[in-house]
């Protein structure tokens, strides 16, 4: 893998990223945690609402440095500060005329393969006469 990724940055990957975890609402923002994919590492994330991709985080991935990756990279492995976060803006959800954006949403990663994880556990965030 070594002498793949020094050649041209492409190293073989057939598994997908590990699921993000802790899926929450706070305020207006949808948020989550993930791992790293240590063998080709995290380009970004699908967010989902009712079953539709609504947003590709980062919309315009770069990395003046090989395949880009989510939190950027300085000339060593070392992401550079501050670490983007893991947040999707809820009131940018496309396609919804409710600032709130009520829905059921799930986070889906991406390696820089292309390669997707499984969904995360579904968090609902209810219409705004809902909430109280």
């Amino acid at each position: 893998m070594w002498t793949e990724y020094v050649t041209d940055t492409r190293v073989t990957d057939t598994t997908p990223p590990p699921t993000p975890t802790a899926v929450r609402i706070e305020g207006d923002a949808l948020v989550w945690e993930a791992t790293a994919d240590l063998e080709s590492g995290v380009a970004g994330f699908v967010i989902e609402c009712d079953g539709r991709r609504v947003a590709t985080l980062p919309e315009k991935p770069a990395n003046p440095f090989g395949r880009p990756v989510f939190q950027n990279l300085l000339y060593s492995d070392t992401p550079s500060q501050p670490l983007v976060p893991l947040r999707f803006e809820l009131a940018a959800t496309p396609g919804t005329t409710d600032a709130n954006a009520a829905g059921r949403y799930r986070v889906i990663a991406v390696n820089t393969v292309g390669l997707e994880s499984e969904p995360s556990e579904p968090v609902v965030r209810p219409a705004p006469s809902a909430i109280p």
